[in-house]
């Protein structure tokens, strides 16, 4: 089922209003019997419940409680204990991967947390899964049980809530039966508004229909977004909502969303008059009836490390982290505006407990730059440049733990302020130095890559062992145009082998790892089409590919000459085709043009050096074994490339000074950029 927006994955740091006196919630057993007091009442016919729940309000708490909503998310027991007011917050306590079948958080770390908020009376209860799907995991039932129980032994009298899938039809009626006794209470969340048609307000009367029956409490969703599938309902429609939920047997609800894909709710004035004249009529409720005007946003608390962004898209990036912060805050200035929120990735990675982040912000311009903040980590992101340009690239990179090498090049990488950084294979070495590696990898790029945008290749370092394999990098790592390889491993398994996008003028296209015969070969057929697009488009100046492996080398791993077959008839067939940069041995070399194709490789970005294979090739113009990386400036007739000295190390073979140029070299626009076959 495609991903719908419903309520998973929530901003920590949600608003709300007044709550007053105590609230007695619906609990049950897995048997169904009431835990702990009777079951909280249905709201009144046309009266909001108690309990009203708004998400992803983000900094904006004290302007949505004025609107009267009074439960909040949060991710912990000190963003609890901050929530404006006599408010509450609902914290959420990892998801369910439909996945794995598993928890995301263990038991063993649920314990110490929930057990440190079973006293506190900011905390509400706890949100604990968010559209678990039965019938790919037959146990998630079961497995809510025990969490709930577990929940209801170490903090009793706070119940737990989990969002139920309500928008797959037949699907969704037919596992809410499933559900009883898996949580306290089930968030029900049909959206009836589609674009270009009218709201399905039957589908809201089954869903309720076949919740009463399984006789589950629940709270209803109700819908005020929009975004390429659903649409804003208009104040009639919202009303209706409203309507329909309180004569239900709810005993709260939640409203869906402050903020959505690049829209707010404060942009909808009458729905706002809606909600507050609804949520006034709720038990205890005082309200000036006045309107609040909206405030500047302040930066989401939360941490975020391991924190890079890559390019999705020419109007889009995605973010990767890892920490407490839930949300992508960005704008045009620091005062932000906007919000995404956060999701886990598909692929999880396995390099520590995470918990693992990530979320894509589209419809930027291209060329820009905006601010960004994702908890305390603030700093600007651009999405791909549209005129002249710099880049960097390193390879064979490795962590700082193991290599004292890398920490410097990584201040060298920030000092030449690219606005993307190409890394072209064996990232962390997590195989060889433990999967501490991996983290302290992505820990070491943060030096650039909070502003700049980390552009990746696979390496042999990150698939063909087994004590790290590529979720670890596919769970972390956008591939812009990702493309599925043959014979890519099951471990992270399928799709991001190899990609493409355009910066500037220039396309850049990465090349997979060799999997198996069958992978470069279905790499260069797909190339060709690429590279043919590429040539015919006036905009496009250069094509340059680049990845882990060498077509040409005389280091430590000689080039591969299937790899440079297929690179020498796509040099000879596309004009604008000049460049391929690649890793792998540990050393710096360039060649003269082959088949019109400048082949460098950069591998040494911080790992031990390797000593060469042989003398130097007829057509190697420069070589150098020391620590180095790229740096290229690019406008609409050349592209200027230098080798940058790095830290000197005990086996470097030439002496240079830290920031000087090892080599230079410059290539200039195709005087004929003209397609030399026909397409394949």
């Amino acid at each position: 089922m495609p991903a719908l927006p419903g309520v998973r994955r929530l901003v920590a740091f949600l608003a709300g209003a007044v709550l007053i006196g105590y609230m007695i919630v619906a609990l049950g057993t897995a048997a169904g019997k009431p835990l702990g007091g009777r079951p909280s009442a249905p709201a009144e016919a046309g009266k909001a419940p108690r309990h009203r729940y708004m998400i992803n309000s983000g900094s904006s708490a004290p302007l949505v409680a004025s609107y009267g909503w009074n439960l909040l998310d949060v991710s912990s027991k000190w963003r609890a204990d901050r929530l404006p007011g006599r408010t509450r917050g609902l914290v959420w306590l990892g998801d369910y991967d439909n996945s794995t079948c598993g928890w995301q958080v263990s038991d063993d770390e649920l314990r110490s947390e929930v057990q440190r908020m079973a006293r506190d009376r900011k905390v509400f209860g706890f949100y604990i899964s968010d559209e678990p799907d039965p019938n790919a995991c037959p146990a998630a039932p079961a497995q809510h049980r025990a969490r709930t129980q577990l929940i209801h032994a170490l903090s009793p009298g706070k119940p737990t809530i989990l969002v139920v899938d309500s928008n797959s039809g037949r699907a969704t009626l037919e596992q809410i039966p499933k559900w009883v006794g898996a949580a306290d209470i089930l968030g029900l969340d049909p959206y009836p508004c589609y674009r270009g048609k009218r709201c399905h307000f039957d589908w809201i009367g089954r869903v309720i229909t076949a919740a009463n029956k399984a006789r589950v409490p629940y709270w209803g969703v109700v819908q005020a977004f929009a975004d390429s599938t659903w649409r804003w309902p208009t104040n009639a429609e919202e009303r209706h909502m409203l309507s329909q939920w309180a004569a239900s047997r709810q005993s709260g609800y939640m409203t869906f969303s402050w903020r959505w894909d690049g829209h707010s709710l404060t942009q909808q004035r009458g729905l706002l008059d809606v909600f507050r004249r609804f949520n006034r009529s709720a038990p205890g409720v005082r309200s000036t009836g006045r309107s609040t005007g909206l405030r500047p946003e302040r930066t989401l608390g939360g941490t975020a490390t391991e924190l890079h962004y890559t390019y999705a898209g020419p109007n889009s990036v995605t973010f990767d982290w890892t920490g407490t912060a839930r949300s992508v805050r960005y704008g045009p200035t620091t005062r932000y505006g906007s919000v995404v929120p956060a999701r886990h990735p598909r692929i999880t990675p396995f390099s520590s407990k995470g918990p693992f982040w990530q979320a894509t912000i589209t419809g930027l311009q291209r060329g820009k730059r905006y601010r960004y903040a994702v908890g305390r980590v603030k700093s600007a992101f651009s999405t791909p440049p549209v005129g002249r340009f710099r880049f960097d690239l390193e390879a064979d990179v490795g962590a700082s733990s193991d290599y004292d090498a890398v920490s410097v090049t990584q201040k060298q990488i920030f000092a030449d302020n690219p606005a993307f950084v190409i890394l072209a294979g064996d990232l962390s070495y997590g195989n060889d130095h433990g999967q501490p590696a991996v983290d302290r990898h992505f820990n070491d790029v943060m030096a650039w890559s909070r502003r700049a945008a980390y552009m990746a290749a696979w390496g042999n370092h990150e698939w063909d062992e087994s004590t790290d394999d590529l979720r670890n990098y596919k769970g972390r790592i956008g591939i812009p145009h990702g493309h599925a390889s043959p014979g890519a491993p099951g471990e992270g398994c399928c799709g991001a082998d190899w990609g493409w996008f355009d910066a500037g003028g220039v396309r850049f296209i990465s090349y997979p790892e060799p999997y198996t015969d069958a992978t470069w070969t279905d790499w260069q057929r797909k190339a060709v089409r690429l590279m043919a697009a590429g040539q015919r488009n006036p905009r496009i100046h250069f094509i340059v590919t680049f990845g882990h492996r060498p077509a040409y080398s005389t280091g430590h791993h000689p080039g591969d000459k299937s790899l440079a077959s297929i690179i020498d008839a796509l040099g000879d067939r596309y004009s604008k085709y000049v460049l391929n940069l690649n890793g792998h041995s540990h050393d710096y070399e360039r060649f003269v043009p082959i088949h019109h194709v400048v082949q460098i490789s950069a591998g040494a970005g911080g790992s031990s050096l390797e000593a060469w294979s042989r003398g130097p090739d007829s057509r190697t113009a420069v070589r150098a074994l020391h620590l180095e990386h790229l740096r290229v400036d690019v406008s609409a007739s050349r592209m200027r490339i230098e080798a940058v000295c790095g830290p000197p190390s005990s086996s470097q073979g030439i002496s240079c000074r830290l920031g000087t140029v090892i080599d230079s070299y410059t290539i200039r626009t195709p005087r004929r950029a003209q397609v030399k076959a026909r397409e394949g």
